[in-house]
């Protein structure tokens, strides 16, 4: 009987979890520079002052996955230039790096992700319209 409660009581959690979550999907958008594949994952509409996650996924011309590259991402304002965040993206292996920040305010942000490797810097802009 214990067992059945704390299975119900897991479930229930689970269902609340996910209703009350933020009803942004994650977007993946990919742009190659030099023959680099750069590709973000992050939520279409984060919200202000709630932790965000940032998935970057790299690739080579030949479709294989870059794991030896230092990776980090520059989020600004342009309408509102406030200083710029830069979370240091951590390495999860086959080409996927993961950093997490929050958005301070509302509006329009770029996040560009620069990838260092091999002497060469590669750079890609991405746009996220952030929601209060």
């Amino acid at each position: 009987m214990m067992r059945l409660l704390h299975v119900i009581g897991v479930l229930i959690n689970l269902f609340l979890i996910v209703g009350c979550g933020s009803r942004s999907v994650p977007l993946r958008e990919t742009q190659v520079i030099n023959g680099l594949a750069i590709t973000l994952e992050t939520l279409e509409h984060p919200r202000i002052n709630t932790a965000v996650d940032f998935i970057v996924v790299l690739q080579d011309d030949q479709g294989n996955p870059v794991s030896d590259a230092n990776v980090y991402l520059d989020l600004d304002m342009p309408a509102m230039p406030m200083g710029i965040t830069r979370p240091v993206a951590l390495p999860e292996g086959e080409g996927r790096y993961w950093a997490r920040t929050a958005y301070t305010m509302e509006g329009v942000w770029e996040i560009t992700v620069i990838v260092e490797r091999e002497e060469t810097t590669y750079r890609a802009t991405f746009r996220r319209d952030v929601l209060k």
